[in-house]
């Protein structure tokens, strides 16, 4: 008898987890910006930000993080943060793309892509961190950086690039 109220109380239990919705505990927001608009959207600790002027677009979202774009001269910026990271970008042109994931996280890109126009190509550059780590992209000065035991940046103008793990960093050299 025991054994089958232990079968019928796991079913039931089964059954209700599976048929009854279920609260979500990450806070999600979403941020997107078209000619010249500036939105920020707050909800606790989860935040996002979105801005550009009449020629960017630029797109944010935080789940349980931190996003934030800036886009000008015609840029498409992307930045997301999850789960206590922070991604953030900013471009005058080009495509920046940052993306933070993981407690104390942080992505960073800034580019400004002086090409516009060229061949019908546009720089990218993109970051991405996992908890605790560092990436960052900064075309200015042809930069890449990686810190931490998870990170990777890429740079689409100089082909420079890096990776952080847990085994070590690589990185290869710029072709200015």
């Amino acid at each position: 008898m025991k054994l089958i109220s232990a079968i019928v109380c796991t079913t039931a239990a089964m059954g209700t987890s599976l048929l009854l919705p279920t609260v979500a505990s990450a806070t999600d927001v979403h941020c997107t910006s078209e000619r010249g608009s500036d939105i920020t959207v707050i909800d606790g600790r989860t935040g996002c930000r979105a801005a550009s002027d009449t020629h960017g677009r630029a797109s944010s979202a935080g789940y349980d993080g931190i996003g934030y774009a800036n886009a000008t001269a015609g840029a498409d910026a992307y930045g997301i943060g999850a789960a206590g990271g922070i991604g953030a970008s900013e471009g005058m042109g080009g495509i920046p793309i940052a993306i933070g994931i993981g407690a104390d996280a942080l992505a960073l890109t800034s580019i400004a892509d002086t090409r516009q126009g060229d061949n019908g190509s546009r720089l990218v550059a993109v970051s991405i961190a996992f908890d605790g780590s560092r990436a960052g992209v900064e075309t200015t000065n042809s930069a890449v950086v990686c810190l931490g035991t998870a990170a990777f940046a890429w740079n689409s103008a100089t082909g420079a690039t890096c990776l952080a793990t847990p085994f070590g960093r690589w990185q290869t050299p710029t072709s200015d």
